[in-house]
């Protein structure tokens, strides 16, 4: 397994690959979701090239930039016995310099959901992933579908931006309890990480109502609402009943494929996000 740290480096190594490149950017303290994608990618690829890089541009200002959980070594072990064919570990300044000054920006689909609480965010995603597919040139990159707005606005993206890269989206991993397995979850002890797991319970009682017949996006609001208010420590951010393919929040009866996404603050703490598609 190789392990690059300079963008030249990275140039070197993929100007003497050949075949498929599959690319998986992850921001470490990697877990089984990570190796899912990494899995998908050495079953289907000839080259298999992992980043680990904390991005500060998709930080905001209070948020946890200098706690993010991190074990490089641990990540590096887990790709070697994956047989990774090459990992990219930059320093911060290898990827952005003092000077630098040209980001990118998203003007429908970032301005929602997960857009509304963090602005910031889907500007620094998409300004340092395409930065890494200009440097790998991959054919296929895979994303989670855990983060489903991220993986939507990278699939515009690379549409957009005329990218010619394979984009394979990768169900989430759950843990025993359903909830979806995340780096922030090491914030957690195990009595919080139960507590948690409502989140998805309370998703999927809004999917039940739904495949029961209930279309009214304010009655089911409040179902989802009352599920998670029956739990201390648990403090709702945002719950979302949205197109599918916009975005756009349902306003009064769901009518289409739909995402039912939220964040919620666990422990006053700890901001945790899922979701859950559903089509009519």
């Amino acid at each position: 397994m190789h392990i690059v740290k300079t963008i030249n480096d990275c140039v070197f190594f993929r100007n003497q690959a050949n075949g498929r490149i599959g690319f998986v950017p992850t921001m470490g303290s990697l877990h089984a979701g990570h190796l899912k994608l990494v899995e998908r990618s050495l079953k289907i690829c000839d080259i298999t090239i992992v980043s680990i890089f904390v991005n500060p541009k998709q930080f905001g200002t209070h948020e946890d930039l200098e706690s993010y959980p991190k074990n490089i070594n641990q990540d590096l072990k887990l790709l070697e016995n994956l047989n990774v064919d090459c990992v990219f570990v930059p320093k911060k300044t290898e990827m952005f310099s003092d000077n630098h000054s040209i980001d990118l920006i998203e003007n429908q689909l970032s301005k929602v959901l997960e857009g509304n609480s963090r602005p910031q965010f889907f500007g620094g995603v998409i300004t340092v992933v395409s930065k890494l597919f200009n440097i790998f040139i991959p054919t296929d990159v895979f994303f989670g579908q855990k983060d489903a707005q991220q993986l939507i606005i990278i699939k515009k993206l690379i549409k957009d931006m005329s990218y010619n890269i394979n984009c394979h989206s990768i169900p989430t991993v759950r843990d025993e309890n359903g909830l979806a397995l995340s780096s922030r979850n090491d914030y957690l002890n195990s009595v919080w990480l139960k507590i948690a797991s409502n989140i998805y319970k309370s998703l999927c009682l809004v999917k039940m109502k739904i495949d029961k017949g209930e279309k009214n996006v304010s009655v089911l609001k409040k179902i989802y609402c009352a599920s998670i208010s029956q739990f201390n420590g648990l403090k709702i951010d945002y719950f979302s009943i949205a197109d599918l393919n916009t975005l756009q929040e349902i306003p009064n009866v769901i009518n289409s494929k739909i995402l039912i996404s939220t964040a919620v603050i666990v422990n006053k703490q700890v901001r945790l996000i899922d979701n859950i598609e559903c089509s009519m």
